[in-house]
């Protein structure tokens, strides 16, 4: 904790510190004085002579400004309630300040020693010393006296207010140690700094970072440190939070509400992960037209855009409001507060005009989350969110914000089609928790005005999950007589997984064949060919991959699929005698496990694939090396699975 920097002598005899700059109490019992001293904290505060904040000394008496000794004290049992006396009624200074307080012995007496160091917020306002008096003051010191600022010079403190953003000032009251290490670290490698390699102390890295500021011989973190690199923020800043709400319908019925906390970079990245849902692209066939139309709900980037620019430009120091998202079935409501500085005008965020180049708000917090890739240039991000919009063929996005700036509020209309996600999204929540019926007859009430296979699909899905198959069969057949709808083929992969789970091959097998994959989409082409692969048809399955081999090149679940229904029909061929075919399909095989190895992240996926190479190598007669190699490399990254070490051991018993 900060402790006073001054000697105590030299400031009780005003030695080193201007007597404009001291006051002495010898207690704050009574209201009257608590006032007195909150507001000649806030005076202090707000350093109108630019003399560097000042001290209040209680347990010593006062007369003409000067400290009357030896002091009276303070009783020792008193220290710890006066403390917490001062630290709320601070409270009631706004914006909030706080000084630092620090017991001391002095001629053998305890005082307290409150030190005010500039705020950097200014002007403060505090409640009026006089009692009954509803109305807060902006306080001055005038001479050794507080006084409240009046016509002209509340005017002057008013254009005085702190010109160092506020990302960029010191949180005097707190300790360069609140800032955590490791999230330091994180953000470091997410910036590719050099610093992320150094073995430095951290105060160093700190300085290096520029966030901290030396203060009368301690260090205090700026504001921009406590955002980005403190796992809650909020504690000292309010408003360094967000929220999630989820409306069922227009009626505004709530979903749910998902608060977000951590470092702001953090609270970005887990609001779009979590956002992720809302933008899952919709796939939709365009009768006697190779490529199929495709849309999200929100843009991804047109999401990423608006959200960074709230963390971005919102404001840290007054407002204790968090960024809120509101997730509506047309519409998603993006709110920061307060709303954009003077300068910026409702036009400007009209289509083919551009913000002006004004102040900045947060110039620390724009420079930290561009080196983490979270911001763009400056004054791109609104044109970038109206042409991400037009691309995916939504409507307009809408910019508002009110005559007094309290807030800012960007709303992303949904796509046309986005009632097909909303629903589907509304009925797997009510299916997850338990009301069956109520999901099938959201579903229900939707199909009829979408022109979209996806509702019909997902209906066919919770029947046949319910057991009704004949129900299943139905939403089918009253699909197939719909020459609206676009992209059938979803539903019948819906209806093809009903038949599997009733063990109706046949029927499963004609839907495929009569309704292929239309799209250029990777998850499709999995989809459809494991399908196959479930009803043994490998056949199927190996030329649907084969004819779309460019797609599935660089996605490594994909090559898996592909390497393992190779290795099925290799062991047909075997079975068969053919040898040609199997030496074949085996080093196509193994081919595709080695890409799949290079391309994933997942470590059980790359296990398995070792796997099966081993099994490949030893049909192939590889070099006993080759399999003790791969058998290795899965049996360290799947080391819980018993089959793969049994296997491992009887190899090595041969």
């Amino acid at each position: 904790m900060p402790t006073i920097p001054i000697n105590i002598e030299d400031l009780v005899n005003a030695r080193t510190v201007e007597t404009a700059r001291l006051e002495f109490k010898s207690g704050i019992h009574e209201e009257p004085t608590q006032r007195q001293v909150i507001a000649t904290i806030s005076a202090f505060a707000n350093d109108f002579h630019n003399l560097n904040g000042g001290y209040i000394v209680l347990g010593i008496e006062e007369k003409n400004g000067v400290a009357v000794l030896p002091p009276v004290g303070i009783q020792e049992d008193q220290i710890d309630e006066i403390q917490r006396k001062i630290r709320g009624q601070c409270h009631r200074i706004q914006p909030e300040y706080y000084p630092i307080i620090e017991p001391l012995e002095f001629q053998g007496k305890k005082i307290i020693v409150i030190w005010c160091p500039p705020g950097e917020a200014r002007p403060y306002s505090a409640p009026a010393v006089r009692l009954g008096e509803k109305e807060a003051e902006y306080y001055i010191r005038q001479g050794s006296e507080t006084v409240a600022a009046k016509n002209e010079i509340k005017e002057e403190l008013f254009r005085l207010t702190a010109r160092i953003p506020f990302d960029d000032r010191a949180a005097f009251q707190l300790d360069h140690e609140v800032l955590e290490q490791a999230t330091i670290k994180r953000f470091l490698l997410d910036s590719s700094s050099k610093l992320a390699d150094t073995s430095q102390p951290l105060l160093e890295t700190l300085l290096d970072l520029r966030v901290v500021r030396k203060m009368n011989g301690h260090f205090s973190p700026l504001n921009v440190g406590l955002l980005f690199f403190t796992s809650r923020p909020d504690t000292w800043l309010p408003g360094a939070k967000s929220e999630i709400v989820q409306f069922g319908d227009e009626t505004g019925r709530e979903i749910t509400e998902t608060p977000f906390y951590g470092p702001i970079q953090e609270q970005i990245r887990n609001i779009l992960r979590f956002l992720a849902s809302a933008t899952s692209q919709i796939v939709q066939k365009i009768p006697n037209q190779a490529e199929a139309l495709r849309f999200v709900a929100f843009p991804y980037a047109a999401m990423e855009e608006a959200i960074v620019n709230a963390f971005y430009h919102r404001g840290y120091d007054n407002s204790v409001e968090p960024i809120k998202i509101y997730l509506r079935p047309d519409r998603m409501e993006i709110i920061s507060y307060p709303g954009p500085v003077p300068g910026i005008k409702p036009e400007h965020f009209q289509e083919g005009n551009r913000v002006p180049p004004v102040a900045n708000r947060n110039r620390r917090i724009g420079d930290f989350l561009k080196q983490i890739r979270l911001a763009e240039m400056r004054n791109t991000g609104i044109p970038a969110i109206i042409k991400d919009m037009k691309q995916n063929g939504s409507p307009v996005p809408k910019f508002d914000f009110d005559d007094d700036r309290t807030y800012f509020q960007v709303t992303l209309p949904a796509h046309p089609r986005y009632v097909v996600l909303h629903a589907i999204r509304e009925a797997a929540y009510l299916w997850a928790t338990g009301e069956k019926e109520s999901a099938l007859q959201r579903l229900t009430e939707s199909k009829n005005s979408s022109d979209s296979g996806v509702i019909w699909a997902q209906l066919i899905d919770y029947k046949s999950a319910n057991g009704d198959l004949a129900g299943a069969e139905g939403e089918w057949k009253e699909l197939l007589s719909q020459n609206s709808v676009l992209d059938k083929s979803l539903a019948a992969k819906a209806m093809a997984r009903a038949y599997l789970m009733n063990k109706e091959r046949e029927k499963a097998l004609a839907i495929l064949k009569d309704f292929q994959p239309f799209t250029r989409d990777v998850q499709d082409l999995i989809d459809t060919a494991l399908l196959y692969k479930n009803l043994e048809d490998f056949e199927n399955a190996h030329l649907l991959f084969q004819n779309n081999l460019s797609l599935i090149l660089d996605d490594p679940r994909a090559l898996n699929e592909f390497a393992d229904i190779k290795l099925k029909l290799a062991r047909k061929a075997h079975f068969e005698r053919k040898k040609e075919i199997n030496s074949r399909l085996l080093n196509e095989s193994a081919e595709m496990y080695r890409r799949a190895i290079q391309l994933t992240s997942d470590d059980i996926r790359k296990g398995w694939c070792w796997f099966r190479l081993a099994e490949i190598y030893q049909h192939l007669q590889r070099p006993g090396s080759d399999i003790q190699f791969a058998f290795q490399q899965a049996s360290e990254l799947l080391p819980n699975e018993r089959f793969v070490q049994e296997q491992f051991n009887t190899w090595k018993q041969r």
